[in-house]
C-alpha cells in the first residue's frame, strides 16, 4: 500500500505557487475528496485513497502536521466505514494508518512541537477532558426572524433542554420529594410522640386524682409517677429532635421541588385525613 501511494504521489500533477499555496491546494482536493467519500458506492474506497494521497501531499509540501493529522482522520473514517473487498485491502489501510502515527511521533520528537496524537516529547497526547460550567447548562434563547405575516409579534425559540440538563433537573425533583417525604414522616413521629405526652399527663391527672381521695400518694402511685415523669422526659427530647429535623427536611424539600424545571416526571403530594387518622401520599409519574 505504500508503495502504491508513493508511486501515485509522483504521478500527481503539481500544484503552483509558494508551498503554503500549494498545500493549500493538495489540502482542499483532500476535503473533497472526503466529502465525497462520506456517500457509499463502488468509488467510496478510492475517494478515501484520492482523499489521504492529497492530505499526504499538503504534509510534504508544507511540513504542517495538520495536514498529516487530517491524512490520519482519513485512514481511520476507511477502517470504520468501508466495506473492504478482501483482508489484505484492509491490512493495507491499518499500515498507512500506522505509517501515519509513526510520522507524527517523528515529527513531534524531532521538532519538539506537540501535533494532534503526540506532545512535544513524543509521548502520545492524553485525553481532554471539557469541565462543564454554570453558564453550559442554563437555557439560551436562540434567535428569530420575525416575517412580514407576524405583524410585528416577538416571537421566542426556546432551545430543547439537553440530556445533562435534564438528569439535573430530575435529581433535584427525586432530592426535593424523597426530603419532602421524610420530613413529613419525622413530622408523624413528633406528633405520635405528643399523642404520648398527652397520654402520659392523663395518667399523671389520674394519680393525682387517686392521690386527692385517699388524702396521700400511695407508694405504688408515687413509682409509677415517677416512671412517667422520666418516660416524659425521654418522649419530650425526642419529640423536640425528630420535630426540628422534620422541619428542617420539609423545608428544604418543598424548596427543591418550587424551584425544579417541569419535566415528563410528575410529583404530587397529596395530603388525606379522616375520623382514625391522616397523611399523605407522595406520587410520581414517570
Amino acid at each position: 500500500m505504500l508503495a502504491i501511494v508513493l508511486l501515485s504521489v509522483m504521478f500527481v500533477a503539481p500544484a503552483e505557487g509558494s508551498p503554503q499555496e500549494q498545500a493549500a491546494t493538495y489540502a482542499a482536493a483532500g476535503e473533497a475528496h472526503l466529502e465525497r467519500a462520506a456517500v457509499p458506492g463502488d468509488r467510496q474506497l478510492d475517494e478515501f485513497d484520492d482523499a489521504h494521497r492529497n492530505f499526504d501531499l499538503a504534509y510534504l509540501t508544507a511540513d504542517d502536521t495538520g495536514h498529516l493529522c487530517r491524512a490520519l482522520h482519513v485512514a481511520e473514517l476507511a477502517l470504520t466505514r468501508v466495506t473492504f473487498p478482501d483482508a489484505q485491502a484492509r491490512l493495507s489501510w491499518e499500515e498507512v494508518k500506522r505509517d501515519d502515527l509513526g510520522r507524527l511521533r517523528k515529527h513531534a520528537a524531532e521538532t519538539r512541537r506537540a501535533n494532534c496524537r503526540y506532545a512535544a516529547n513524543g509521548e502520545p497526547q492524553r485525553p481532554r477532558v471539557a469541565i462543564l460550567t454554570d453558564d453550559d447548562f442554563s437555557p439560551r434563547v436562540g434567535p428569530h426572524t420575525n416575517s412580514p405575516a407576524d405583524g410585528g409579534r416577538v416571537s421566542i425559540s426556546l432551545p430543547v433542554p439537553t440530556p445533562t440538563t435534564r438528569r439535573r433537573w430530575n435529581t433535584q425533583t427525586a432530592a426535593g420529594a424523597i426530603l419532602t417525604g421524610t420530613g413529613i414522616g419525622l413530622i408523624g413521629l413528633m406528633a405520635g410522640a405528643v399523642g404520648l405526652q398527652v397520654r402520659n399527663a392523663a395518667r399523671l391527672r389520674d394519680i393525682a386524682s387517686n392521690a386527692d381521695a385517699a388524702g396521700d400518694l400511695a407508694d405504688a402511685d408515687r413509682d409509677r409517677a415517677a416512671k412517667i415523669h422520666a418516660d416524659s422526659l425521654q418522649i419530650r427530647n425526642v419529640a423536640i429532635g425528630v420535630g426540628v429535623a422534620g422541619a428542617a427536611s420539609l423545608a428544604t424539600g418543598v424548596a427543591l421541588l418550587a424551584t425544579r424545571k417541569k419535566t415528563s416526571r410528575a410529583v404530587a403530594l397529596m395530603p388525606y385525613g379522616g375520623p382514625l387518622g391522616g397523611g399523605a401520599v407522595l406520587r410520581l409519574r414517570f
